[in-house]
């Protein structure tokens, strides 16, 4: 009992900090790793430009009957061979960084990182050459310069393909399902639009389902299953300690859906999205390792990437422009911080969802744009230009399956973005899937203040849980068009209950949301 009094101890501290603001937490830069990585670079990119001189020095004479020997074809102008060094020493650091090569491109697909590596080291001989033309008199051979090009290719674009394939080929991470039998499974949350579509194949595959939910968005979405004999339904919020204690007893799994989703929503109530999305994480992680729960699995989003231009994985710093998202960010850390060998969370960045599930939803992008397109034969697209990660919701409930029933030593402690390659899309592309599918729909395109905009790399999943998508875009889009025709006159993405931002909006303003255990131990804080 000792350590089920420890969420009490560690939520006052925390409100006394915090109050439920979101905190500003980093995570520690791999420097030691990323060191290494430069000074490898270093030495690649001028071993290849000083390699060039030597073999064009030894060559040429036979090509010309001329020998200038290596040295001279460097320091031929008024450029001492050391700022050469170091002006190829910078030139590569700057540019290699800025396309992710200490950041990002471990988790590139092959082909992907290959065209990353090429651009990168084109760039750093095309600007040196214009350097050294325009600002150091044009001292350096071009012939040299040209097949220091392709030597840096070989050598730096090497080393990275060549540990890929190396790891690829005899370091195959094992994917045979666990040896300790789970019997029991705990899905927060579940009751929503994704566990809704999660639970069955739980129950399925053998698993006994618990759920605990408090029926924000009402309980029809487990009416397929709620006679399961194998399926148990509490009714509770997961900021009522009582409610976590009870339905935690004797579960061999967490599965944490349990939040407020989308920034809409978030952003509707910003006090209850944090108490609900992150100060509850907190409790829920002391009182499962109180219980002696070895697998927490936590769905998290794509969107703590907030802004970039490039393919993110794992290893690319989260970068949340919203409540939702650094909530997430958030849970995140205080998950990771606690990973051990007793327990094993394992974190789920969702791509944006779509699809059809017991419990639909509306406001999401490609579900809203069908949902418009059938019922008013118009459609606008916001910031069309912008790529988003789609996943359709079922394919997310096998990513959770597939989690679940790997071996601990393959998902303990880690990171992994879900979702697939050939679902990065841009929104425009989107709208124009959605019109070649419903009829007779106009789209207009209009810009805003949305800075969202990632594509992502899924790399790992793919590699280490053998995780391929099987529904498309196109797929989803026609799924729920045909199951929108019945009443296509009625523009669902306006129905309350499908949207998470009304339903929050009724919730908040509930006695419900106003009494918890996360609320009375803030009140008392804000007290002392």
């Amino acid at each position: 009992m000792e350590q089920l009094r420890e969420p009490f101890r560690f939520l006052r501290n925390h409100f006394q900090r915090n109050h439920l603001g979101i905190a500003r937490e980093v995570l520690p830069l791999r420097w030691k790793e990323a060191i290494l990585r430069v000074v490898a670079d270093i030495v690649l990119t001028n071993g290849s430009m000083l390699g060039a001189a030597v073999i064009w020095a030894v060559f040429k004479p036979t090509l010309f009957s001329e020998n200038p020997g290596a040295i001279r074809l460097i320091t031929s102008g008024k450029t001492s061979l050391l700022t050469y060094v170091l002006l190829w020493s910078v030139l590569s650091i700057i540019i290699f960084h800025l396309h992710g090569f200490y950041t990002r491109t471990r988790g590139y697909a092959s082909r992907y990182k290959a065209l990353v590596i090429g651009r990168a080291v084109s760039l750093v001989i095309a600007v040196f050459i214009v350097i050294d033309h325009f600002f150091l008199l044009g001292g350096f051979s071009r012939a040299v310069a040209v097949l220091g090009w392709f030597l840096m290719l070989l050598s730096v674009g090497g080393v990275r393909l060549g540990k890929d394939l190396i790891i690829a080929t005899y370091r195959i991470e094992p994917r045979v399902p666990s040896t300790a039998k789970v019997k029991r499974v705990l899905v927060l949350g579940g009751a929503g639009y994704l566990g809704s579509a999660l639970m069955p194949k739980l129950l399925d595959k053998g698993y006994k389902v618990r759920l605990l939910d408090s029926f924000v968005y009402g309980d029809s979405s487990i009416a397929g299953i709620r006679s399961h004999p194998d399926f148990e339904v509490l009714k509770g919020d997961v900021r009522e300690i009582h409610s976590v204690v009870d339905a935690m007893r004797d579960c061999d799994i967490v599965v944490d859906l349990a939040a407020i989703v989308g920034d809409p929503a978030c952003d509707e109530n910003r006090r209850l999205a944090v108490e609900i999305n992150r100060a509850a994480t907190r409790m829920l992680i002391d009182i499962a390792r109180g219980y002696g729960v070895k697998r927490f699995l936590f769905a998290s989003s794509c969107s703590v990437y907030g802004a970039s231009q490039f393919l993110m994985d794992e290893f690319s710093a989260a970068s949340p422009i919203s409540t939702y998202a650094q909530t997430k960010v958030d849970s995140e850390k205080l998950l990771l911080e606690v990973a051990s060998r007793d327990f094993h969370p394992t974190i789920l960045r969702l791509g944006t969802l779509f699809g059809l599930s017991p419990r639909p939803r509306f406001d999401l992008v490609v579900n809203l744009l069908t949902a418009r397109a059938a019922a008013t034969g118009k459609i606008t697209v916001f910031n069309g230009q912008q790529w988003r990660p789609f996943l359709h919701v079922r394919d997310a409930a096998r990513a959770f399956m597939l989690c679940m029933e790997a071996e601990p030593a393959v998902v303990a402690g880690e990171i992994f973005n879900v979702g697939d390659y050939n679902l990065n899309h841009r929104l425009t592309d989107v709208s124009k899937l959605v019109a070649s599918i419903v009829p007779h729909v106009e789209v207009a395109h209009v810009d805003n203040g949305d800075q969202r905009n990632y594509r992502v790399s899924f790399d790992k999943i793919h590699s280490r849980l053998g995780f391929r998508t099987e529904i498309t875009l196109e797929e989803g889009i026609r799924e729920l068009y045909e199951w929108i025709k019945p009443n296509h006159t009625i523009d669902l993405s306006a129905a309350p209950q499908f949207n998470n931002q009304a339903m929050i909006r009724e919730f908040a303003q509930s006695a419900a949301a106003q009494q918890s255990t996360l609320r009375m131990l803030q009140n008392l804080a804000e007290c002392a």
